[in-house]
């Protein structure tokens, strides 16, 4: 920067010049207060004065000159706060909002996965951690929608924890799949001792084999939550927990003149889009908040599997698969 310029000058002390009265009582160091020995007894009189742009002075009344224009402005800012566009005066603001998207939810949020809420209550023995959980229900909407069957899909998930233990979780897979959830996998811990092991307090308390089982426990309650049935010419209803309300889903399968018909009646917990979809056929909806949503897809054969993804706001979507039972 060319400090020896006239109209730089200039302008540095026509910005100033408001401050210079406070700027008086601020003392400035003088690198030029002693020479050969002697200190010097004059003063400026004035900040144009003291502004000398060949000197070593700049940077510390440049350094000043912002300090007390900070001190300003955040002394007109206290006394005269600023005003939104559509207000005349000061107002409070209440607190006890409900968030409508997933955008305002960002900041209050404190979990990894806005479906943790239904994870939460999957019929487990052991709890796993939310982490873990949130990895596992991604792995699961991948393997939900293959054509494996329903203990291979569920050793696709948990080898994506254990990726060397294969042939291991494939003969576990063996025992958990035959123990139903509704006896309190009694039969499951008479099944695992006999293999000398049993099911632990906590999962991170448990052996690598105890986590597989519960790993595949997971799988299987997750791809089960995630696999929605649909009867012909009966109604159901299924609903998700999230972290910001139920999302409710009404499957209503039914014939329309000689054709088969899947018609799904969504209550969104805010706004967001469902996509139905039957290989290139897609069907959607969309809405900017809270309600109600509605697809439809026709021309359907039993036992033909569906896709439907429910997306909350512009990042949280979930995958279901839906099975048509004729």
């Amino acid at each position: 920067m060319d400090f020896d310029s006239e109209h730089l000058q200039k302008i540095f002390l026509d910005l100033i010049a408001p401050l210079e009265s406070d700027l008086k009582s601020v003392a400035l160091p003088d690198d030029r207060t002693q020479l050969d020995g002697a200190e010097s007894d004059s003063k400026p009189s004035s900040l144009s004065e003291t502004f000398n742009p060949n000197s070593g002075d700049i940077p510390a009344v440049q350094e000043r000159f912002q300090a007390l224009l900070k001190h300003r402005l955040s002394l007109e800012i206290e006394q005269n706060p600023p005003l939104f566009p559509w207000e005349d005066e000061i107002s409070e603001y209440q607190s006890d909002w409900v968030p409508n998207s997933i955008s305002d939810l960002q900041g209050v949020r404190k979990t990894g996965s806005l479906w943790l809420a239904q994870l939460r209550r999957l019929t487990l023995p052991v709890g796993l951690p939310e982490s873990m959980l949130a990895q596992m229900l991604t792995a699961c909407e991948g393997a939900v929608q293959s054509s494996l069957r329903e203990g291979a899909k569920a050793v696709k998930v948990a080898e994506s924890f254990f990726p060397e233990n294969f042939l291991q979780l494939n003969q576990l897979a063996g025992v958990v799949m035959m123990s139903p959830a509704r006896n309190g996998y009694a039969t499951l811990q008479s099944r695992l001792s006999e293999l000398g092991t049993d099911l632990p307090n906590t999962y991170e308390a448990a052996s690598p084999t105890q986590q597989m089982v519960l790993s595949l426990l997971a799988a299987r309650e997750m791809i089960a939550a995630l696999t929605l049935s649909a009867k012909l010419n009966q109604t159901s209803t299924h609903q998700w927990l999230t972290e910001i309300g139920a999302l409710t889903l009404q499957l209503d399968y039914h014939t329309q003149g000689g054709d088969a018909v899947l018609h799904i009646h969504g209550q969104l917990p805010c706004g967001g889009s469902l996509s139905l979809a039957n290989g290139p056929s897609l069907a959607m909806a969309q809405r900017p908040e809270a309600g109600v949503l509605s697809v439809e897809l026709a021309d359907l054969r039993p036992n033909q599997p569906l896709r439907l993804t429910v997306q909350l706001g512009m990042d949280d979507a979930i995958v279901f698969v839906i099975d048509l039972l004729g």
